[in-house]
């Protein structure tokens, strides 16, 4: 395959995704977002308010890469963290319904159909920014190292490399141990939670990974390494995911997310199960954010 049927098929899927409004299950528990708020800074609340107030300060230029429907952008361009953002993203349909949003708000954000391959060829002007964001898109990148080069090229020295990601195993093919837990922790969920008796996590075959995404996780476990031999490293926090992440996308979302008594303990249960299991070693943490800075 070559890299541009591959860059073809990325943009196609998440076109998809975005059309048909898919988002990361695990995420959309309000309980599993404040507890990964609270893994991610160390205090109560949303992110990103945590980042550009105690983390880093209000920036006068950020590009954003990869950047989807552009809800992390908006929210810093509403917020005032930077006086301009300039975004990116694969997907057409996604940066129409962001740029759409950013001109109904008056919000100084410029919204670009651009492939991460173009921006690595030619990532523009020489110090033009002061942060560059990452959320859930460095690991769908191949090219990491010619990523970061070109990072690091439009980077002003001291500015900053903002990374929310999923770093575990590449393609999400994760070890027989780890699926072996989340599928019996699975088993014990009462039926009306699940998504159904026979679902169970399997790894799917190369072939699959190809056809759906080609990129997710393509390289996943090498950013953690690689990040250092090109920033240095102000802060970092290993946030877990190892069993919530594969396990939400197996649950019932209506159920899981409706907010009653019963609901919200089965939730409080499995996040205290994987709090514990990482603690204790027997899960890896497959997420990180952390905050880098040009020397």
């Amino acid at each position: 395959m070559t890299a541009a049927v591959g860059a073809a098929q990325a943009s196609a899927h998440w076109d998809r995704m975005y059309e048909s409004a898919t988002r990361s299950a695990w995420t959309q528990n309000p309980q599993v977002a404040e507890e990964l708020y609270l893994r991610m800074t160390g205090e109560p609340g949303f992110w990103l308010e945590w980042l550009f107030t105690k983390g880093i300060s209000p920036v006068d230029r950020l590009l954003s890469i990869g950047c989807g429907d552009g809800s992390h952008e908006l929210a810093i361009g509403r917020r005032g963290f930077a006086r301009h953002v300039t975004a990116f993203d694969a997907s057409p349909v996604a940066i129409e319904m962001a740029s759409r949003q950013a001109v109904e708000e008056g919000l100084a954000i410029d919204f670009q159909v651009r492939l991460f391959e173009d921006f690595v060829s030619d990532p523009g002007r020489e110090a033009s920014f002061d942060a560059v964001f990452f959320s859930g898109s460095l690991h769908h990148v191949t090219d990491i190292e010619g990523m970061l080069s070109s990072v690091r090229h439009v980077l002003r020295p001291g500015g900053s490399v903002i990374v929310n990601e999923y770093v575990g195993p590449c393609y999400q093919l994760y070890s027989q141990h780890q699926v072996e837990i989340v599928n019996r922790i699975l088993d014990h969920l009462p039926l009306t939670f699940r998504m159904g008796a026979g679902e169970r996590l399997e790894l799917p075959r190369m072939e699959a990974i190809i056809a759906n995404d080609p990129t997710e996780g393509v390289r996943s476990a090498l950013i953690p390494l690689l990040l250092p031999l090109y920033f240095r490293e102000t802060y970092r926090r290993d946030v877990g995911g190892a069993l919530l992440h594969p396990l939400f996308g197996y649950l019932n979302g209506d159920r899981i997310n409706d907010g009653s008594p019963e609901s919200r303990a089965i939730v409080h249960m499995l996040i205290a199960m994987e709090r514990e299991l990482t603690h204790a070693g027997v899960l890896a943490h497959d997420f990180m954010f952390a905050i880098y800075q040009r020397d």
